[in-house]
């Protein structure tokens, strides 16, 4: 069993990639000035990546670990890894995203709801064109150790397309 220490680190590295990730989407994509800029969005998006995406997803990357038979060539664990986090993982983690972030932000539920139905398939395709290559590479390639932070680098493009889909 990891150490709490151990999920602190990936939440601290999840959570600067996150906060970073919709800084760039407010000040680059949205075009908004350093004055309009809105640290509290920010840190409450980083927030959800110290508490709940970094320790989440390196325990289901310790998950998919124990569970892939390691018996395999690098190439298989990692297409079967792949399969199972864009098959079981993605779908639902991305709609409890989906509905977390406005949530945070002091949106409406019926609003968040609509926004959902909405912005959710747009969502998972444009999930379905980045996160199977990147996770291919990530499963067969990345030492377990650096498995969430790779993840996680890949997000930076991620999460500034997120944050400007669920902070419109």
């Amino acid at each position: 069993m990891p150490s709490i220490r151990a999920y602190l680190k990936e939440g601290i590295n999840v959570a600067a990639i996150m906060g970073l990730g919709d800084t760039i989407a407010q000040l680059a994509i949205e075009k908004k000035s350093l004055d309009e800029w809105d640290a509290g969005r920010t840190f409450r998006f980083s927030a959800l990546g110290l508490v709940v995406v970094g320790p989440v997803l390196r325990r289901w990357y310790l998950f998919l670990e124990s569970r892939v038979p390691k018996n395999q060539t690098p190439l298989r664990r990692g297409v079967t890894k792949m399969l199972l986090d864009q098959g079981l993982f993605a779908p639902p983690f991305t709609l409890f995203m989906s509905f977390l972030v406005p949530l945070v932000n002091g949106e409406p539920v019926d609003k968040i709801r609509q926004r959902i139905v909405d912005s959710y398939p747009t969502i998972m395709a444009r999930n379905y064109m980045l996160w199977p290559a990147a996770q291919m590479i990530n499963f067969s390639f990345v030492p377990l150790g650096y498995q969430v932070i790779y993840a996680q680098c890949i997000a930076l493009i991620w999460n500034c397309y997120l944050s400007m889909m669920l902070n419109n």
